[in-house]
């Protein structure tokens, strides 16, 4: 029983133990947030490699010195995919990038990139990023501006109730806290009141005129 633990903790895809820092540098941890569904896009910097090349990897912290990896480069310049993970490396640039699709909640966690030494089976630390994974909120789906809430009363045919706008309750008296547009036949009718009220006027005064118009001064002439 106790061979069989350990050898699984010396598998390649298991446990590996951590050495802290990068270049003999302390490690800061740090905080990264997303939300469900998203992708975290992580670049991690390495002294730039000349001659062998070594590999990098993506781990997860267990316990305290021990990480679980879940990626690890065979070459340079090739991605390496593994389930929602991604490791792509550029040695001789000093930088490779992890990336992290489809999150869940259950993906919070402590995470780890670095070199990988497998005849040691250690992973001297690049960066330690704790994953925190939010659902998504409303905003991140899509704006909703709300309008300000307005009542007004709505004609609907007899024996039925009239509706509310907005779920806002009728009026009361059954009045409308805003005008509603008038009806088309309500226009004309007025528009044909105003045209027969200015013909009226005319006439009128065309009369008044004739009555009042000076008369010419008339000359007799004698035989």
């Amino acid at each position: 029983m106790a061979w069989e633990g350990l050898r699984l903790l010396m598998h390649p895809v298991a446990l590996v133990l951590l050495v802290p820092g990068s270049w003999g540098l302390t490690v800061t941890p740090e905080e990264l947030r997303e939300v469900v569904g998203g992708t975290l896009l992580v670049q991690c910097w390495s002294s730039p490699q000349e001659g062998p090349y070594v590999q990098k990897t993506w781990c997860r912290q267990r316990s305290p010195g021990r990480c679980t990896r879940l990626v690890t480069t065979s070459q340079p310049l090739t991605a390496v995919e593994n389930a929602q993970h991604t490791i792509w490396d550029h040695p001789k640039a000093g930088f490779f990038i992890v990336t992290m699709t489809q999150l869940r909640e259950e993906d919070l966690g402590i995470y780890l990139c670095g070199s990988f030494n497998s005849s040691q089976n250690l992973i001297n630390t690049f960066r330690n990023i704790t994953l925190v994974v939010s659902p998504a909120s409303v905003s991140s789906v899509g704006t909703i501006t709300w309008l300000p809430t307005m009542t007004a009363l709505i004609t609907s045919p007899e024996g039925t109730s009239s509706p509310s706008v907005n779920g806002s309750e009728q009026g009361e008296s059954g009045s409308s806290s805003f005008p509603g547009p008038a009806s088309p036949e309500l226009l004309l009718s007025v528009q044909y009141g105003l045209l027969l009220a200015k013909g009226l006027v005319l006439f009128i005064l065309c009369v008044l005129l004739s009555f009042w118009r000076p008369r010419g001064r008339r000359t007799w002439l004698g035989q």
